[in-house]
């Protein structure tokens, strides 16, 4: 049985070889090789100046009901803080319209401009947010740290290693031209591959996931590939999209939908992927002697409420980013029918219906190779399911004596069947 399971293991080892090798060809071919964007005769724009806002005069004005303004205006008082201007104090007089409220002490953005007369001229372009987003992601740090300890500290690093992949070869590589489905493909199978075992280690568990995960990503590549054709869905229903094509000349929107997707989709698969292994192995952990088709049944019964739950957060996860639009669609009085046959809802349901297909793919096929994987591990082999990612009734475990398997309550209740006295398990 132990060689058995070694070759099993070996087996998926090798799958992901395989993956991890089309990845690296991929990384090197489509890495996009000096400058990505067209070459700008332009003179640079000038930094933006802060500024702290040190006195506030609200003065009431006309509103213009028709096109929705208030007509408030705000008279500031604001102390710049660097540029040429540093040190100096300066009135400013703008319409509060699309302003959150200005409080004293505010830290501001402004636009320094020479004027056509000639007169120098200072806009509020934003508010200074730096530093409240420093603090937000320092919390998220020190949380993370905290609770997990060295399994967060892994999982913030190959968080890191997401955003660079995304940020230095995602991105560029499609404004320079390369299809955007392939090079998310790509992204996303070395991001699957590197974060999934730097958090999780390198053990049958893992493999045992990425494996799963790469089957469905490629499930809901195809179906994505298909539905999007058959939906005529062109990408230009999104204004971002759009202004895209404007600055990436030839930029492929209806593919840059699919390159979405499988972003998209990956950040779940990957979290369900590594539940269902963790709980598979938690459970043969637990009796080493359950039969696949027993292990495989007692898995899917928390896969199946892990699907119904992350099926739920995907559509609230859309419906969220599409929040103000279907207020205006709603307050315009739109035919339902006409609302989900326009291209913008459209391509959302296609979104989340096929990321939910792959999901649920995901749920038995990880479980199906988790299982494999586990019953034909040796008896002696260490434990995996417990200390990992875990949404598995975890709690049903409990202490037995020494020399005694531990044996988990049946998840309906009923006691499994005992273990073969003439063949105990080690602990």
């Amino acid at each position: 049985m132990a060689t058995t399971g070694l070759l099993t293991h070996r087996r998926l080892l090798g799958v992901v070889a395989v993956l991890a090798l089309g990845a690296v060809i991929g990384l090197a071919w489509l890495w996009p090789r000096g400058p990505v964007l067209p070459e700008d005769d332009a003179p640079p724009l000038e930094a933006l100046v802060e500024g702290e806002i040190r006195e506030v005069t609200l003065i009431e004005g006309e509103p213009d009901e028709l096109i929705g303004i208030s007509g408030e205006l705000a008279q500031l008082e604001v102390d710049l803080l660097d540029g040429p201007d540093a040190g100096q104090r300066i009135s400013l007089e703008i319409n509060t319209d699309g302003f959150p409220e200005f409080r004293l002490g505010d830290r501001v953005l402004l636009d320094r401009t020479i004027g056509v007369d000639g007169e120098l001229q200072y806009f509020i372009t934003d508010f200074q947010r730096l530093p409240t987003l420093f603090w937000l992601l320092a919390l998220f740090v020190a949380t993370v740290l905290v609770i997990s300890r060295w399994h967060g500290f892994r999982s913030l690093l190959g968080l890191a290693i997401s955003l660079a992949i995304v940020v230095r070869f995602v991105v560029p590589a499609i404004i320079a031209g390369t299809s955007p489905p392939v090079v998310a493909l790509v992204g996303a199978m070395a991001v699957m591959i590197v974060t999934l075992y730097l958090a999780h280690g390198i053990n049958e568990m893992t493999t045992s996931a990425i494996v799963g995960t790469a089957g469905a990503l490629v499930l809901t590549v195809l179906l994505g590939m298909f539905f999007i054709d058959r939906g005529r869905i062109t990408g230009f229903a999104s204004d971002d999209a759009v202004f895209a094509r404007f600055a990436v000349e030839g930029l492929d929107l209806q593919g840059l939908v699919l390159a979405g997707l499988i972003i998209a989709a990956l950040g779940v698969l990957d979290d369900v992927t590594i539940s269902q292994a963790s709980t598979v192995f938690a459970l043969h952990d637990t009796n080493r002697q359950l039969t696949w088709t027993e292990l495989f049944a007692r898995a899917m019964k928390v896969g199946r409420d892990h699907i119904a739950s992350v099926v739920n957060t995907l559509f609230l996860a859309y419906t969220g980013a599409s929040i103000a639009l279907l207020l205006l669609f709603y307050t315009g009085g739109v035919p339902v029918l006409e609302i989900v046959n326009s291209e913008v809802l459209a391509e959302e349901i296609i979104k989340t219906v096929v990321g939910s297909l792959g999901l649920i793919a995901a749920v038995p096929f990880t479980t199906a190779l988790a299982a494999s994987v586990a019953v034909a591990r040796p008896p002696n082999a260490p434990p995996l399911g417990v200390g990992h990612h875990h949404h598995g009734p975890r709690d049903t475990l409990r202490p037995t004596p020494r020399g005694r398997p531990a044996t988990p309550r049946d998840e309906v209740g009923q006691a499994p069947q005992a273990l073969d006295r003439d063949h105990p398990e080690r602990p």
